[in-house]
């Protein structure tokens, strides 16, 4: 199937809008709305954040679908999410997403990346996405005894959590390689649903931006 960065995007949207409400489930649970004690608060959490590590690895593979390393059958396959970074990072430095702040110009938007110095990075990416699995693993027989107890400092760590997903993915940047643009994709739009704005270079030395935007209709995600 040849790649087009509009099928691209209709696929990548929809994972977006899901991963805006897996964040706010987490902050559900921290703010006691859910009904949870805090030890199965924290538990919910990193499934909500394994969740949300997933989403990001299957939309960066679903962006960067031109990658010859996108097309192979076995990252096709994979759903571990750090491998699935590793694989694009091997080919493409800057296919993890990176934080994006717009600002209106007289002479327009302006679009400065990795201007948050809390939003998350690929090594915490990884970090976070192993946490997750010694969370969310009840462990052995032997190790079963030793599992300490829930304390405030945990609780902390969900919210740092959250807050560096919250300060990398409410407005991202994600380039494409080999200098064929980029994506500046914002999770919540007016319409309270994400949109995307694809930058193609032109003739004449800028860039031509199609905008893209998510609507729901009968609970699929359409591009309008």
């Amino acid at each position: 199937m040849t790649f087009t960065t509009d099928d691209a995007v209709q696929k990548y949207l929809p994972l977006m809008h899901e991963l805006a409400i897996r964040v706010d489930l987490v902050a559900h649970a921290c703010q006691g709305r859910l009904n949870l004690t805090p030890p199965y608060a924290h538990e919910y959490a990193y499934l909500q954040f394994r969740r949300i590590c997933e989403l990001i690895a299957l939309g960066c593979l679903q962006l960067h679908g031109d990658l010859p390393q996108a097309q192979t059958k076995s990252i096709q396959k994979e759903w571990n999410a750090e491998k699935i970074m590793q694989l694009l990072y091997r080919e493409h430095q800057h296919s993890f997403p990176q934080s994006v702040v717009r600002e209106a110009t007289p002479k327009g938007w302006s679009i400065c990346a990795n201007s948050k110095a809390n939003a998350l990075t690929l090594a915490e990416f990884k970090t976070l996405y192993s946490k997750c699995g010694e969370v969310l693993h009840r462990g052995t027989i032997r190790t079963l005894e030793t599992v300490g107890s829930f304390d405030d400092s945990d609780y902390q760590k969900v919210t740092d959590w959250q807050q560096k997903i919250v300060d990398l993915m409410n407005e991202h940047g994600i380039a494409r390689a080999n200098g064929a643009g980029f994506y500046v994709v914002s999770l919540r739009s007016t319409s309270g649903y994400p949109e995307c704005s694809i930058f193609s270079p032109n003739q004449s030395g800028g860039f031509d931006v199609a905008l893209r935007n998510m609507s729901i209709n009968d609970e699929q995600g359409t591009l309008v």
